[in-house]
């Protein structure tokens, strides 16, 4: 009776494995995860292969023009079996990063954008080659373009081609010039890929963003400088990292961090005034109201009222000592079934060191707008309450204080002489929890509560 071996065994199980992964590979799986399948499919095929080699004899037992002509069999079939595996790979190919601080993988900034391309983008980086920083940049790039058709990158050194630089309007070492149709976006002095994923974002962007800064209530907003001031402190990274010792000067109070991220993803900005307005300019993708320190007049109100029910989208970022009347509680506020009051949050289960009032949030419940949000710290925040919504909102609690958390009033808070056993509100029902929360109307408006500093927020849109 005829037996297989246990080579036998082990080679037919390699080849099963393979064809498998094969398969899957072509089912119709995530780009990456295709590619992982087809890398293992691969992987075993060659296993397989080299099992088979060994036992392949040296030499055969006829002529010995029969034992050339099985070599060379043997040897064309290798060398076509590892040239269409190379094929198959390079074109599936599987990036893998073993290094513990993921030097060798571009950053998800850039790689989303490219991955969601649905039109050709060229990026053309003028790099010099003597800077290691803008060398590992290259680096990352062609990483992320690979297998990618829709984006085109090209490398050139400018040192090399300085005629090419200057005829695209680059004066400059490590410089990024983005095309998308007639949009063109040039970025000077990159050393850091992150920066290149916002900079596609912004030359993709059809129409400009703009976002409309709210003032006349004392807001700290003002036009961005022509130029930000950076100082610099020493780290543990030193200088390997680009820009980690780089600290931006602005005061406390100021926007200047703020209106830097909105300009590095592409936003443009400017301040209205409305109590100077019948109505928000069509061209505002997002009214800001940050830090108000005077309460709005009646007909302020209702513009913002009006605004949000036609579709408009509000930031809203409200100081523990912003004093809101009963027009702004009910005719803004009250109309998607919210209310606060001039308080701050404190938290003796959840907090930033020892200081209560910095209430820390260590857990987010699943929800794609802080998915990527890990422990945050919500210093002085004004607590907002969720009462019943009307029918047309959707309520949901993106982040909130723990059980124990309670509120104070915001001057004794300033004066550093909270007491536990004083201090304690009675509150309603399901109300002494601080909470940030989404609404959701059905034509279409949402409304999102973030904290930035020392200011409670309510986020519309």
């Amino acid at each position: 009776m005829f037996r297989f071996a246990r080579s036998d065994i082990v080679i037919a199980a390699l080849a099963a494995a393979a064809a498998v992964f094969g398969i899957l590979g072509f089912a119709g799986f995530d780009v990456r995860l295709s590619d992982g399948f087809l890398f293992v499919a691969w992987s075993l095929t060659l296993l397989a292969l080299f099992m088979l080699a060994i036992r392949v004899p040296l030499r055969g037992s006829g002529s010995r023009l029969s034992a050339w002509v099985v070599n060379a069999l043997i040897s064309c079939a290798a060398i076509a079996v590892m040239v269409a595996a190379n094929i198959a790979l390079y074109r599936h190919d599987l990036h893998f990063d073993v290094t513990r601080e993921g030097r060798n993988t571009p950053p998800r900034q850039l790689t989303e954008v490219v991955e969601h391309l649905r039109a050709p983008l060229a990026l053309t980086y003028f790099y010099n080659a003597g800077d290691p920083n803008a060398v590992a940049v290259r680096e990352l790039i062609e990483i992320a373009a690979r297998n990618h058709p829709l984006l085109a990158f090209r490398a050139i050194d400018i040192d090399k081609e300085p005629g090419l630089a200057r005829d695209v309007g680059v004066h400059s070492y490590n410089t990024a010039v983005f095309q998308a149709g007639d949009r063109k976006v040039l970025v000077e002095n990159i050393t850091d890929a992150t920066r290149l994923g916002y900079a596609a974002l912004r030359v993709l962007r059809e129409r400009p963003q703009m976002i409309c800064f709210i003032t006349g209530h004392g807001e700290t907003f003002r036009p961005t400088p022509a130029h930000f001031h950076y100082s610099h402190v020493e780290t543990l990274k030193g200088h390997d990292t680009p820009g980690v010792g780089d600290v931006l000067v602005a005061e406390p109070e100021q926007l200047d961090r703020l209106q830097l991220a909105l300009n590095e993803i592409g936003f443009d900005m400017r301040a209205i005034v409305t109590a100077a307005t019948e109505a928000i300019p069509s061209d505002c993708t997002v009214v800001a109201e940050i830090g108000p320190r005077t309460t709005f007049a009646l007909d302020e109100t209702e513009l913002l009222v009006n605004y949000l029910r036609g579709g408009g989208r509000l930031l809203l970022l409200i100081d523990p000592l912003f004093p809101a009347d009963a027009d702004f509680q009910n005719r803004l506020l009250g109309t998607v079934g919210i209310s606060t009051q001039a308080a701050i949050v404190i938290d003796p289960l959840n907090h930033f060191r020892t200081d209560p009032d910095k209430v820390a949030v260590p857990y987010y419940a699943p929800h794609p707008i802080i998915e990527r949000l890990a422990l945050t710290v919500f210093p002085q925040a004004r607590p907002i309450h969720v009462n019943r919504p009307p029918a047309t909102v959707n309520t949901s609690v993106l982040a909130a204080s723990s059980q124990d958390s309670y509120l104070t009033g915001p001057r004794r808070c300033a004066r550093r002489s909270v007491a536990a056993s004083s201090a304690r509100q009675a509150l309603p029902p399901g109300a002494g929890r601080h909470q940030q929360i989404r609404h959701q109307r059905i034509f279409p408006i949402c409304f999102q509560r973030r904290t930035v500093g020392r200011n409670g927020a309510l986020a519309c849109r």
